[in-house]
């Protein structure tokens, strides 16, 4: 398994993979639901500048959005991975949002993509505690999130919100 930045995938078949996702699903957030190819290929295009922080609106963050790949090639998820939190984010979604596509839900790709994000958001980008929240009506994500360490730091009404050490993920 393996992730690869939203913009080097094969263009097609990204688009199919989000165009599997409403705009929130479990409160996964896809900016591109609904889109046309050619306003879908600008959106990748710029997926590129927000992880490099080029041109960002007022109160955003960089960030990558990954494919996740399975070992047979196929795309079965994506990953939105935060380089930093502003305010915002430290009482919000925090560093990492995570949907698998509905046929490939139910087999462990979410606990490996998050995984692997991890591994990333440590390694490459120095986030020694990453922060995330899942919707109380998602416990298979909650579950996904404390397979991988992750303790409740505190809760809303409709929300818990996480934190996991990347230091115990092992590569």
């Amino acid at each position: 398994m393996r992730l690869i930045e939203a913009w080097l995938g094969e263009p097609e078949r990204t688009y199919e993979l989000f165009g599997k996702f409403a705009a929130d699903e479990n409160g996964f957030e896809n900016p591109a639901a609904g889109m046309g190819r050619n306003d879908f290929t600008a959106y990748v295009r710029g997926l590129k500048d927000e992880a490099n922080g080029v041109g960002l609106p007022a109160g955003w963050v960089p960030a990558t959005k990954y494919i996740l790949v399975n070992d047979g090639g196929e795309y079965v998820g994506i990953i939105n991975l935060r380089h930093e939190l502003n305010d915002a984010l430290r009482t919000g979604a925090g560093h990492i949002g995570y949907g698998i596509a509905p046929e490939w839900r139910g087999r462990g790709y979410a606990t490996e993509g998050l995984r692997l994000v991890l591994l990333k958001a440590r390694d490459e980008f120095g986030i020694r505690e990453a922060y995330l929240s899942v919707r109380k009506d998602n416990p298979a994500s909650l579950a996904v999130q404390r397979h991988l360490g992750a303790c409740i730091d505190h809760e809303s009404e409709d929300h818990y919100f996480t934190r996991i050490d990347t230091s115990a993920i092992v590569s």
